[in-house]
């Protein structure tokens, strides 16, 4: 039986929740709706799961959301939600920034957290390896003129994949596409969003967390370096840690079927 909720947690932040059983949580990466992923993984997984998706602040309906502010602040938005879905504890996958609030949500309410899934994610500052000049600036660099917001979208998601991606699954590129722009970010709060990323740090935190965690990183990731998986599964005790060759930044797109055995293995520790 498929359950279908919806509701605005603290400072205007919009969520909804389809499917039943088990709580899992998906925090989208920057300037990306809860809307933004795939829809075949997502009917698999709410085959299984309580999905739940907020719009982190900035982006989806949440774009009207109270500024500035932190990952700490997003953390507590999630809390908010879980309260809201009547949500004791949930399974929590975080993609790109949403792998920092993640990390975050573990570190202020442990027992909130089921299992800890981070996918393309990086840790905080020192331990965080920047990405190529060349792909922060695709992130953070207007469309430009003569260019149609899709047009721009597609560059950009197709440049977040690994070479080749694109030609092969245009479907899911397009449907990427379609979704970011039902409530595309805008350039004021992608500068909020950045500002959090990089005011984000303490490291050495991430070595308290005692909550199943599993990190998923692409060997292509242009956008957080694949040395940024590597350091979160040095810095999380007992983390698993799975680098998927030939894969780039969007793992939901690239490599659904790793993330799936990434949930089911933290959901096993309990």
């Amino acid at each position: 039986m498929s359950r279908i909720d919806a509701g605005v947690a603290r400072h205007q932040v919009h969520w909804r929740a389809h499917g039943s059983g088990s709580a899992l949580v998906l925090l989208n990466g920057y300037g990306a709706a809860g809307t933004a992923w795939p829809l075949a993984w997502q009917r698999t997984l709410r085959a299984r799961h309580r999905v739940v998706t907020p719009d982190l602040r900035g982006s989806g309906r949440s774009r009207f959301s109270q500024t500035p502010f932190s990952i700490a602040d997003l953390a507590d938005d999630v809390v908010a939600v879980l309260d809201q879905a009547e949500i004791e504890r949930g399974c929590i996958l975080g993609l790109s920034m949403g792998g920092m609030v993640a990390q975050e949500l573990a570190l202020r309410a442990p027992e909130r957290v089921a299992g800890l899934v981070l996918a393309g994610s990086r840790p905080p500052v020192p331990r965080f390896t920047r990405p190529p000049l060349r792909s922060s600036l695709r992130l953070l660099l207007p469309s430009g003129p003569g260019r149609t917001l899709a047009d721009y979208y597609h560059r950009q998601w197709t440049s977040a994949t690994a070479p080749g991606f694109a030609d092969d699954h245009p479907h899911l590129i397009d449907e990427l596409v379609d979704q970011t722009l039902e409530g595309p970010t805008s350039r004021r709060m992608l500068r909020h969003q950045v500002a959090a990323m990089m005011a984000w740090g303490h490291a050495e935190r991430l070595e308290r967390l005692r909550v199943p965690s599993a990190v998923v990183h692409g060997s292509l990731d242009r956008f957080s370096p694949v040395a940024n998986g590597r350091a979160l599964a040095e810095l999380i005790p007992d983390a698993t840690y799975d680098e998927v060759a030939g894969v780039g930044h969007l793992l939901p797109l690239e490599a659904p079927d790793r993330l799936d055995a990434a949930i089911a293995d933290v959901l096993a520790q309990r």
